[in-house]
Parts: structure tokens; C-alpha cells; sequence
């Protein structure tokens, strides 16, 4: 008898033990705070939400999401807090279609975790006159575009970036997952990067990534606000529709190297996701060798790249000055750079050089190349002079 109530002891300990590194494996609720992972059936109010019958397609959706973990058993990211809230990473017009299974079963394990919300094009009404000629497009004005929603101060040295720091920021992501190309976001469709860019040996962009921060915690970004406590960023990630390269791009020659990616869907704009202005004067008139830039990107630092959104303001060089180094630089270009550790690398291809002007922030160059290390003193990167591309930029947007 005393052996049995031993065994019953130590049984009781292991599974105590168990619990409490159980309670270790933390992870995050979709598109909310954190959790703990742990079998469904320990997890009271997402075992009764998958009991639930018949469910919304939200609950469908959020419950999918919320598994951390498959085999015999399946585990849940369980919310700390007592009141569930169902609030999948999913916008109005989300593409999801729920699976015929209407919750969780243990006979088999899932798919993976559904990834972040993938906006889709919604249905257009027959009535619309559309061989109406188009209309010339107007580009947003200061004050609508180029409002950076960061008020921390700006890193000269080179770092990483405030949460909300450049909301026009954008990420090409290409076939594989793989994240190429940078971007900015131009109008609440279009985004406007590099060439090159368009003209890869993995094809063209297919997603195009917004309101990132750091890539290896995608789908969602768990970032302190004001006040203290804990917020959640979902990136939004949206169809590449059409892309539209330069007609005169010339690859070899490194010019006219811009493009347009024209995304499935208009997003919806909040402090993480805003546009840059486009420039409607040549500002090269005004630059001096004093004249900062910023640039901001995921970018290479040393070879490795960068998880998170990093900044570094770089100077103006007069095209005379550059092209004593480069020799081929045009009007339609601008050079910038040449200080040691400080330049745009691989992965910026195709972002913005921003210039700050009356606190508003303007795409007057995109990163284009320079020399095969970044960050060489003497030796600047050159960047597509947007200006001098107004008239062909104009032309897609109204044409489109």
C-alpha cells in the first residue's frame, strides 16, 4: 500500500513538472498578446469556442490560427486573459475560405499556420462606366503624404528604426518566400521601386509587404506603445497585380532604372502604413555637399541581413564630384553616400533616398547600385532621380 501511494506521488510531481514547463512555451494569440501553448482540451474557452456549433468564419479562422503545435495532441496558444476575443489576422476582404472541417479534430495534424491576411480584389459593380476615358491622376499633396508617424529622433550613425518610423516602407517578396526588394508606397496602390527590381532571375515581385518591422516574428510585430503595456502590428501583405518597368530600363548601361508594382487591392491607410511624396520640383537645384538623405530599409549590415527596419542619413555629392569616380553618371541620377559604413546594401535595391523638406518626407531618389562593398569611404551609391521620371509616372497612374 505505502508503494502505490509513492507511485501516485511521484506520478502527481511528473505531471506537475510537466505543467510548469508547459507553462514556459509561450506564443502569440493571432493578431493579439501572448499565450501558452498547451493541449486544447486545457485551454477552457478555446475548447468550448472549438466545440461550438455552428461556428462564424472568423472563429474557424481564429482557431486555425492559434495552433502552436501538432502530433498526438493538438496545442492551442492558450490567451492569458479570462475573456476570449476572436479577432483573426484578417481584413473585410480577406481571400480565406474556411475548410469544410468546422473546428479541430486529433485524427490528424493541420496545415501550418495560416500566415498574415492576403487582400484580394473585390467584385466590381456591372453598372460602372468603365470606357470612360481615364482622368489625369493627382498625386498626394504634403501634408497627406510624406507625414512620418515617428516623433523619436533619427539616427545619423546608422540603427534601427522607431516601430512606425517610414510607414511608406514596402518589402518585395518574390517566389519562395524569399524577401528581395525594397519599395515605397506612392498611392494607396501602387509602389514605387527600382527596375532591376522588376527584372530578377526569381521573376517578378508577387506579394508586396507593408507595415513591417522585423521579419522573423511575421506575421505580427509585439511592440511597446506610449503609456506602457504591449501592441500588436499584423503585416499586411497584398497581390502583385501588374508591374511596370521603364521602357528605356537598360541594365547593363544602369539607367532609367525605375519601376511601378501595381497591387491587387487599394489599402487602407493607419500610422503604419502612409505614402511618401513624390517630388513635383527638381530639388537637385538646392542640394549642397551639406545636404543629408535618409535611407531605411533591411538592407545587408557586413554581409548578414538585417531582421529589422534600420535607418542611416547619408550626404549629397555633386554629379561633377561623382563622376569622377563613376564617370557615367546623368541628370536623371543622383549620387549620395561615400562615407565609410554608411550606405545602402543589397537588400535596400529599389527603396527610397528621402529627403526631408518642411517636416514632409519625399522619395527624390531609389536606390539603384554603386560599388560591389557597401560602405566604402570615397566611393557613393547612385539613385534613380525621381523627378526627372514625373511625366512617365503620371502616364501609369492615370492609365491605371
Amino acid at each position: 500500500m505505502e508503494f502505490v501511494k509513492r507511485i501516485c506521488v511521484v506520478s502527481l510531481y511528473v505531471s506537475y513538472l510537466l505543467d510548469i514547463c508547459e507553462s514556459y512555451n509561450q506564443c502569440k494569440v493571432p493578431n493579439g498578446g501572448a499565450g501558452t501553448c498547451i493541449h486544447i482540451a486545457k485551454c477552457k474557452p478555446m475548447d468550448e469556442l472549438n466545440k461550438k456549433i455552428p461556428k462564424t468564419d472568423d472563429e474557424r479562422l481564429f482557431i486555425q490560427q492559434s495552433v502552436c503545435g501538432v502530433g498526438d495532441k493538438i496545442k492551442i496558444c492558450c490567451p492569458y486573459q479570462s475573456v476570449l476575443q476572436v479577432n483573426p489576422v484578417r481584413f473585410p476582404t480577406s481571400s480565406y475560405k474556411p475548410k469544410d472541417n468546422d473546428g479541430l479534430t486529433t485524427g490528424k495534424p493541420l496545415d501550418k499556420t495560416p500566415g498574415p491576411s492576403i487582400l484580394s480584389i473585390p467584385d466590381v459593380d456591372s453598372n460602372l462606366n468603365l470606357t470612360t476615358r481615364a482622368l489625369p491622376f493627382q498625386l498626394p499633396k504634403p501634408g497627406v503624404c510624406g507625414v512620418d508617424s515617428s516623433s523619436s529622433n533619427k539616427i545619423s550613425g546608422g540603427g534601427p528604426t522607431a516601430v512606425d518610423a517610414y510607414p511608406w516602407l514596402a518589402i518585395l517578396e518574390y517566389s519562395g518566400e524569399h524577401l528581395g526588394c525594397g519599395g515605397s508606397l506612392i498611392t494607396s496602390r501602387f509602389v514605387l521601386t527600382a527596375a532591376h527590381c522588376l527584372d530578377t532571375i526569381e521573376g517578378i515581385p508577387r506579394l508586396v509587404r507593408l507595415s513591417e518591422y522585423n521579419t522573423t516574428s511575421y506575421p505580427t510585430d509585439i511592440v511597446e506603445v506610449e503609456g506602457g503595456g504591449n501592441d500588436t502590428i499584423t503585416v499586411t501583405m497584398v497581390p502583385v497585380h501588374s508591374v511596370f518597368k521603364h521602357p528605356n530600363f537598360n541594365r547593363v548601361q544602369k539607367i532609367h532604372d525605375i519601376g511601378l508594382v501595381q497591387m491587387e487591392y487599394s489599402v487602407k491607410f493607419s500610422d503604419f502604413i502612409k505614402v511618401i511624396c513624390i517630388p513635383q520640383v527638381n530639388y537637385m537645384e538646392e542640394f549642397t555637399p551639406s545636404t543629408n538623405f535618409t535611407l531605411a530599409g533591411w538592407g545587408t549590415d557586413n554581409g548578414i541581413k538585417n531582421e529589422v527596419k534600420m535607418e542611416v542619413t547619408v550626404p549629397f555629392v555633386p554629379t561633377n564630384d561623382c563622376n569622377k569616380i563613376e564617370d557615367t553618371v546623368t541628370e536623371s541620377q543622383i549620387c549620395a553616400g561615400g562615407i565609410k559604413g554608411k550606405d545602402s546594401c543589397n537588400g535596400d535595391s529599389g527603396g527610397p533616398l528621402m529627403y526631408e523638406k518642411d517636416l514632409y518626407y519625399y522619395a527624390v531618389g531609389i536606390v539603384s547600385y554603386g560599388p560591389g562593398e557597401c560602405g566604402l569611404a570615397g566611393r557613393p551609391a547612385v539613385y534613380t532621380n525621381v523627378f526627372m521620371y514625373l511625366p512617365w509616372i503620371n502616364k501609369i497612374l492615370s492609365e491605371n
